[in-house]
């Protein structure tokens, strides 16, 4: 009886201390959520796993990354992989807040994406970002890509919303109120970006969800984790979903520069009472991209590509 509670006693420590340690074994954990390693690349280095298995997404993982890539789409993590006895590591909320949710089953139940309102970012007398040269503005740009993007999703057979269909204002804190008063089933927020003072030359396309209680938002990393849940957290594993499947639409059909799937409390997500996301379509700033941007045709590829995820995102909600 002793030696039983001895043990008991001995595996609870363990148990204690695997809880305290903030990190845990990337390959190991991946096995229990049903993939295995896969055979390495020739130009893969030392410190790269690989991971993956059939009906799940594959994982690429490299030591000192601040990112991990699912399917090829980068998301950004707390903090970055580390190596510990030759296996990667990662902390537990990345394991929690990121990997799970990508590569487990989605959880029950599970919202619906057929009523949609789309938010064409700024309007009225803020015009954004704009184009060095060209003079054209990210609200017109995002107002073009709402009303093309409004269209293809009606020819998918949804309904779709919009929180501006001119050149107005609108205030942040007014826009997520419009999706819980429509009762809608996904909110996307649709802007393009900009660099720096002078910088011309800043590119690519990322996608931002709500960040999950207790992780940092990527672009404040080194600040505290906010522990506050707000309330569009109720929805942290469909929002994930949701930029996964947008992101890489985007990526596919644009050949744009990965700039990854990334999170951030910004007021049109934090209260939101259905999945929802924001997209940075490219850098309205850049000479080249921002001259990609102001043409119809690729605004109407950037349409088709959010189009398509969104699509993707639905048939994985009907998924068993």
């Amino acid at each position: 009886m002793r030696r039983l509670v001895a043990i008991c006693l001995c595996l609870a420590t363990v148990a204690v201390q695997a809880a305290a340690s903030p990190d845990i074994f990337l390959g190991d954990s991946l096995r229990q959520l049903g993939l295995a390693p896969l055979a390495r690349e020739k130009t893969d280095g030392f410190g790269l796993e690989r991971h993956g298995a059939k009906g799940l997404p594959t994982f690429v993982a490299e030591a000192n990354k601040d990112y991990l890539l699912v399917e090829g789409v980068k998301f950004y993590l707390d903090d970055p992989i580390g190596l510990l006895r030759g296996k990667l590591t990662v902390t537990r909320i990345d394991y929690d807040k990121v990997i799970v949710p990508l590569a487990w089953r989605l959880p029950t139940p599970r919202p619906a994406a057929q009523r949609i309102l789309l938010d064409p970012g700024h309007g009225g007398k803020d015009p954004g970002k704009v184009h060095p040269t060209l003079n054209y503005t990210e609200k017109a740009a995002t107002l073009d890509t709402a009303i093309r993007l409004k269209l293809l999703l009606e020819k998918q057979g949804c309904e779709v919303l919009l929180t501006r269909d001119r050149d107005v204002a609108i205030e942040l804190d007014d826009r997520a109120p419009m999706a819980s008063k429509a009762k809608v089933d996904l909110f996307v927020s649709l802007h393009y970006n900009g660099g720096a003072a002078g910088d011309h030359s800043s590119a690519g396309i990322e996608t931002y969800c709500l960040t999950p209680t207790g992780q940092h938002s990527t672009n404040k990393a080194a600040g505290r984790a906010d522990l506050t849940a707000e309330p569009g957290n109720r929805f942290d594993t469909f929002n994930l979903q949701l930029a996964f499947n947008v992101q890489r639409q985007l990526l596919t059909q644009t050949g744009a520069e990965d700039r990854g799937v990334r999170r951030s409390r910004f007021a049109v997500l934090r209260t939101l009472t259905c999945p929802g996301i924001l997209i940075e379509g490219g850098f309205v700033s850049s000479r080249t991209e921002g001259a990609l941007i102001a043409n119809a045709t690729y605004r109407q590829k950037i349409a088709q590509a959010i189009a398509d995820g969104i699509a993707d995102y639905g048939r994985q909600l009907r998924a068993k």
